[in-house]
């Protein structure tokens, strides 16, 4: 198992169970305790969780915001099958934005099977992956690119995209919260997201299980924005919650939220 993996998977469990030890770390992650503490050691340094006698506790304080890179090990499959299942929503001709971020990027490696789009965005790698395939119209909008991300974002990335409109969007967010919407954890980014948002007919956010519940630095849209987030799956509790206010939920593995 990859280092990054074993990270997503140990903030996975402190976040379900608040306090872990070592020693249940490594049951549960087949390593040595000697490995699991390095792993804290990072993860702490990340902001990502706190480190007490013994194991680790959730952390008490907003996390720093981790590279593309270092996310993209993380839950690999759950964002393949969300990709997929977003890929069901897009039809030849259409024209897209796509946001930053790992799960978009899932997205924008199957675009290839979906002939003439015409597809905007704000992130290079994303532009570089589409632009490989050699089957769209793709369009970068320029601006200051965060190195974090490979986001383009700033005053000339907000003017290029309030100049263009879409059919459908698609984004990411760091957070989904029931009262506080979506969150990212750049200002910069969250208010490129918002214009993305503005600018599109159909707003389609992609998000893994565990963005729900979450609130990070920047808020930058509410749920009614939003015309569907597609997840890989969630507990029947904040499926509900989800429901009540009236937000659709896809999940990957076919079953949707109809009412």
């Amino acid at each position: 198992m990859l280092a990054t993996e074993r990270h997503g998977r140990i903030l996975e469990h402190v976040q379900k169970k608040k306090t872990v030890t070592v020693a249940e770390l490594s049951r549960l992650l087949d390593v040595s305790e000697v490995t699991v503490r390095k792993d804290l050691i990072k993860l702490e340094q990340e902001g990502l969780l706190s480190r007490v006698h013994g194991g680790a506790s959730v952390a008490h304080f907003l996390p720093l915001e981790r590279s593309f890179t270092e996310k993209q090990g993380e839950r690999v499959e759950e964002k393949a099958r969300i990709a997929r299942q977003a890929l069901a929503h897009i039809q030849p001709g259409d024209t897209l934005i796509l946001g930053a971020g790992t799960t978009t990027m899932e997205l924008a490696k199957l675009l290839g099977q979906i002939p003439d789009l015409t597809i905007v965005t704000n992130a290079v790698n994303i532009a570089m992956e589409l632009n490989s395939h050699g089957a769209h119209h793709v369009i970068l909008i320029g601006g200051e690119m965060r190195a974090k991300s490979f986001a383009l974002v700033g005053p000339v990335a907000e003017d290029n995209l309030k100049k263009l409109s879409v059919s459908k969007c698609f984004i990411g967010a760091d957070g989904i919260h029931e009262h506080d919407g979506l969150s990212t954890l750049s200002l910069a980014e969250g208010k490129a997201n918002r214009i993305m948002m503005e600018r599109s007919r159909k707003v389609y956010v992609l998000a893994d299980h565990t963005k729900f519940g979450e609130t990070h630095f920047s808020s930058f849209a509410d749920l009614s924005d939003v015309d569907r987030i597609v997840t890989d799956r969630l507990d029947e509790q904040t499926l509900a919650t989800f429901r009540e206010l009236g937000v659709k939920i896809e999940l990957a593995e076919g079953q949707e939220d109809k009412e």
